[in-house]
């Protein structure tokens, strides 16, 4: 079996505008607060959260639409539509194990796939729902919005179709956490997941990514600061690693810490070699 390096990212995402993730219900927006049409989503426990599957799906597209320009052609592919999936299934319909499937796909697929996901393959990218990093009393209480339904076809407000919508405020901060787990085997190609993962975290940190709904009316920004890079080699080479990583405190991220920007480090290592 090959080696696997695991990347664990920490750090805190703060709401630099309103938030709507909505729970697609109603609701109040606390006790003795109004009721909404679209209240926002909130766990067991009545405090907002972000679902990771929600930011794992922004970081995604943000990584796909950069990928074509910084990457080559075949790192860069994604294929979403259902022709380009049915040819996939077909260029590996063939296998006839389990280890020859994983060799066929290990040629199909490109890096971004490959991290991200397909229908055919499992992502090694995992990011668990971030919580209020304060959860105290009084804390993501929501505020109201409001908005009126438009007529397409004369462009101007419906009669009797206002609504509201509860939106987290700004200010609000989420624990990130992300793991990833990677082959080491192909160097290049390990080189090239990093450089994938820096991109999407450095699009974080910028604010360039939005998360939830009502997007167009300005709602949704966010930003990634106090981020920590943590690195643990998982293979036979690396027992004693292991060992301390197991014996570590609990909530202790597994690995070494990386020292400076690690975002930066790797994606300037991009510009010095003129991409990929």
């Amino acid at each position: 079996m090959g080696g696997v390096m695991r990347y664990t990212f920490t750090g805190v995402l703060h709401t630099t505008g309103a938030l709507h993730l909505g729970s697609g219900s109603g609701g109040k927006l606390g006790s003795g607060q109004p009721a909404t049409d679209a209240a926002i989503i909130r766990d067991s426990e009545g405090y907002p959260y972000i679902p990771g599957s929600s930011l794992r799906g922004a970081l995604r597209a943000a990584v796909c639409q950069y990928a074509e320009a910084l990457f080559a052609a075949k790192d860069a592919q994604m294929r979403e539509d259902e022709g380009a999936i049915n040819a996939l299934r077909d260029a590996v319909a063939g296998a006839t194990s389990e280890v020859q499937l994983q060799t066929q796909l290990d040629a199909e697929l490109s890096a971004l796939e490959r991290l991200f996901g397909t229908v055919l393959w499992a992502s090694p990218l995992s990011i668990p729902d971030l919580h209020l990093v304060n959860r105290v009393n009084g804390a993501g209480v929501g505020e109201l919005r409001h908005g009126v339904g438009i007529d397409r076809d004369t462009g101007a407000a419906r009669d009797q179709i206002k609504y509201d919508f509860e939106v987290l405020p700004r200010g609000a901060r989420f624990a990130f956490l992300m793991r990833c787990e990677l082959p080491t085997a192909d160097a290049k190609r390990l080189v090239t997941w990093e450089r994938m993962l820096a991109l999407g975290l450095k699009l974080l940190q910028q604010g360039e990514i939005t998360l939830g709904g009502r997007a167009a009316r300005g709602v949704g920004h966010v930003e990634l600061r106090d981020l920590k890079v943590y690195t643990l080699p998982i293979s036979s080479h690396h027992r004693a690693d292991l060992i301390m990583a197991l014996l570590a405190k609990p909530n202790t991220p597994q690995g070494t810490a990386q020292p400076g920007d690690w975002v930066q480090t790797t994606l300037k290592a991009m510009q010095t070699e003129g991409g990929n």
